[in-house]
């Protein structure tokens, strides 16, 4: 069946999409010989490999690298909706692309910076050695953290680093020679962290060729969204899970469902994965039987800022049950607290907690429902008013969607039989 979006070149695609429309400025497109413009190659998908690879060989250049950086984003994000909407493309492969993305972003990013700093500044705790992984972990918080991101998802990354020694090579009196003959600038470790941390939040928002820039730290790139989390957040290691903990709403701290190492050192990367199961168990612990009511709380924000409902059988209130069922089973094993749905139903399945067939229900219920909300987010109608509609009917053609409003309506009805009874179960065994 011919989509209704097949027809349409790249110029077209950017005017229906107000996402793209956004990138390349309200729409305004101008044909254009050069390379990096949107011409059509054999290969389907720009190459995040490819583009890394070349990418460190720009550091030098900060500006032709971003500038090479903004082109990336915008034809990988191209290339990846016009085979979505013509439907070359299955949601798993659309979620591993936007993530890869995403990544890629925020790698490059933090590669301008690390090396535009060390131009002038000493590293304070790896000095003057060369192809040495700096104690810097960066995290997500967002959607991309639970591994689903949408078209819009920003990462929301938070940026922890560590003087530990596990995590930062011995310095000895010749590093200090090397770097004393340097002749460049000094600066304590929490100064220059903060200082990467902001640069490479300003070179993720450098604004494209129509003057606007890209919040990473919202939930989404439409600029009334309400941020995650109040400015670039930069934390020491030893001290993460006492700002989560101490002073901090719970729904700040549950927010953690959703971290995700991304890109830095692997080794720190992970161990601040475990070190935020441990603060979600430790929010759990406090909370008690308040706990299920934090959970409903923080998943009426995200609908809130997601726009999309708190449904029974939607896709938030799946997220929202297999959470609670999460933290229920954490108590004997943390690892149980992964940030991915997809990855939760597995383990849940594993440990008897619902059935294959059950696991099978609601992953197909959850996948579809993403999926709508991509497309939505893609095409600019993910509000609660056009997701109704879309239940109705009322938007399968616009969407290039024959019949989702049906498949909709009759995969969260199956999806709320099988939440019931894993809601009903977790409160048992709680109460037991």
């Amino acid at each position: 069946m011919t989509t209704l979006y097949q027809q349409y070149g790249d110029k077209e695609l950017i005017e229906a999409s107000p996402l793209l429309r956004y990138l390349v400025g309200e729409g305004r497109w101008q044909e254009s010989g050069r390379k990096d413009s949107f011409h059509q190659s054999d290969e389907p998908f720009p190459s995040a490999r490819d583009f890394r690879r070349k990418f460190r060989q720009m550091l030098d250049d900060p500006e032709s690298a971003l500038l090479a950086l903004r082109r990336f984003r915008l034809r990988s994000l191209l290339a990846l909706a016009k085979a979505d909407l013509e439907d070359r493309v299955r949601p798993h492969q659309i979620r591993a692309r936007l993530r890869v993305l995403s990544e890629t972003m925020v790698q490059s990013a933090w590669w301008v910076a690390e090396n535009s700093l060390r131009e002038r500044f000493v590293h304070p705790l790896i000095l003057e050695r060369r192809n040495i992984n700096p104690p810097m972990a960066i995290c997500s918080l967002s959607r991309l953290g639970a591994g689903e991101p949408w078209y819009t998802t920003g990462p929301a990354p938070i940026f922890i680093h560590s003087r530990a020694a596990e995590y930062s090579p011995a310095l000895t009196e010749k590093d200090f020679f090397l770097a004393r003959r340097a002749d460049k600038q000094w600066l304590p470790a929490r100064d220059y962290f903060h200082r990467l941390a902001r640069r490479t939040l300003s070179f993720l928002s450098v604004p494209d060729a129509a003057g606007k820039g890209f919040d990473h730290m919202a939930e989404d790139v439409e600029p009334h969204d309400a941020p995650l989390l109040p400015g670039a957040l930069v934390v020491l290691f030893s001290a993460f899970e006492n700002h989560f903990l101490h002073g901090r709403p719970v729904k700040e701290r549950l927010s953690l469902l959703r971290l995700r190492f991304l890109v830095g050192q692997e080794k720190l990367g992970r161990a601040v994965e475990h070190a935020a199961r441990m603060a979600l168990l430790k929010t759990a612990d406090e909370l008690g039987s308040r706990l299920r009511a934090g959970v409903n709380a923080w998943y009426r924000d995200r609908a809130k800022a997601e726009g999309l409902p708190m449904a029974r059988g939607g896709l938030l209130d799946i997220e929202r049950v297999v959470r609670l069922a999460q933290f229920r089973y954490a108590a004997q094993d943390p690892n149980m607290l992964v940030p991915s749905v997809f990855k939760g139903l597995e383990m849940l399945t594993d440990i008897g907690a619902i059935t294959a067939d059950e696991r099978l229900v609601l992953q197909r219920s959850y996948g579809f429902q993403w999926f709508l909300a991509n497309r939505m987010s893609l095409l600019g109608r993910r509000e609660e008013l056009a997701w109704e509609a879309l239940r109705a009917g009322r938007m399968d053609e616009r969407l290039s969607l024959p019949g989702a409003g049906e498949k909709v309506r009759n995969l969260t009805a199956a999806a709320r039989s099988v939440l019931v009874d894993l809601a009903r179960e977790t409160r048992r065994e709680e109460s037991e």
